[in-house]
Parts: structure tokens; C-alpha cells; sequence
């Protein structure tokens, strides 16, 4: 992902002024949406100025290339987020993946999920980032894991990473290869099934 100018010039001195803020919000959210619409390839300077209203000289001062501009932006796609805590497995799971749904159907980040896979294989730095949002998001339901085997709802043999993605993996697929949501009622029957095989009831 390359759109450099030669050299450089020197990013902004004052990050906290607001109206610093709302450019750079502005410009990566215009980067989130071209990304999402037409890949990776349909973001450049030129798009984003076009979009977002600011101009090239001014991206430039914010940011080297555009390589610089998309990292920064899907980095803020990494939302924090804190493992349910209602006491049982199958609520606290069905919340998580009700969370994922909802961010694959409703987000900028699930419309570009596809486009983010095909970057990924190509671009270290972007699998770079791709990598750390799925561990940082694993390890939400890996401590929902953990909470039901403390529980005992679950046997302490139970491989964490393995058990996340039997509830995550069949959304993703749903949502990647059939191009289908996964409405709020078929990820509650999975969250159940699912539940089901892992407690024998």
C-alpha cells in the first residue's frame, strides 16, 4: 500500500486540538469506507480527499502515505471490549456473539472483513494488525471459557482457543461465504447448540 510524496512533510505539532481531531477522524473514516466498498485498492489520497473534503496537502501532513493513514484507522477498529459476566455459559457466550453479529453486519469493520483477509496475505503490516485484533478479541471469550470451567459447566480438559471458535468460526463463515447475517435469532439456536454439545445437554 503505497501513495508516498518524496520527502515527506512534518506531521502536525498540536494532536489535541479538536479541530486536528475531527480531520483525522474525518479522513480515516473516509479511508474505513473506500476500503469497504471497493478494497484496499480503491483508497488513495486522491479518494479520500474526494471523500472526506480535506485536502491532499493536508493528509500529507498528517500522514506520510496512505499505508500510514489505513493502519492508523484499522487499529481504531480494534474495539475494547469486557467479557460478559452473567453467571452461565450460554448467556454470557450468547452476548459475545451477539456482539460479533452485530459488528459484521452493522459496522464499517464487517463490511471490509473480506477485503482486510485478502490484504492480510499480502501485506505484513496489515496482517500484523489483523492479527492482534483476533487475539485481543479471543482472549474475551477465552476468559468466558475459563469462567465456565472454574463453574465447573465445563471439563477442565476443554481446549479454550478450540471452544471459542466452535461459537465464532460458523458466524464468520456465514457471513463470508454464504453472504449471509447472522440474525440475532440463528446465532441465539447456534449459541444453544453449540452449548449443547459441549455439556451433554
Amino acid at each position: 500500500m503505497s501513495d508516498k510524496i518524496d520527502p515527506p512533510p512534518k506531521p502536525p505539532q498540536n494532536l489535541g486540538d479538536p479541530r486536528i481531531i475531527r480531520t483525522r477522524q474525518s479522513a480515516m473514516q473516509a479511508a474505513l469506507e473506500l476500503v469497504a466498498e471497493g478494497g484496499f485498492q480503491a483508497c488513495s489520497f486522491e479518494t479520500v480527499s474526494e471523500r472526506s473534503g480535506i485536502s491532499r496537502s493536508t493528509l500529507y501532513r498528517h500522514w506520510e502515505d496512505k499505508s500510514k493513514l489505513l493502519k492508523e484507522a484499522l487499529r481504531g477498529q480494534i474495539v475494547q471490549r469486557t467479557a460478559p459476566d452473567t453467571g452461565n455459559l450460554r448467556d454470557d457466550m450468547l452476548s459475545a456473539m451477539l456482539d460479533l453479529g452485530h459488528a459484521l453486519s452493522e459496522t464499517p469493520w464487517g463490511n471490509m472483513v473480506a477485503q482486510l483477509m485478502a490484504a492480510a496475505a499480502v501485506d505484513a503490516d496489515v496482517a500484523e494488525i489483523q492479527q492482534a485484533a483476533a487475539e485481543y478479541h479471543a482472549s474475551v471469550e477465552t476468559e468466558i471459557i475459563s469462567r465456565a470451567i472454574i463453574r465447573g459447566e465445563l471439563s477442565k480438559d476443554v481446549d479454550a482457543i478450540h471452544t471459542v471458535l466452535l461459537f465464532s468460526a460458523p458466524i464468520f463463515y456465514r457471513h463470508l461465504f454464504y453472504r449471509q447475517s447472522a440474525t440475532a435469532k440463528w446465532i441465539t439456536v447456534h449459541v444453544d447448540r453449540t452449548v449443547g454439545l459441549l455439556t451433554g445437554k
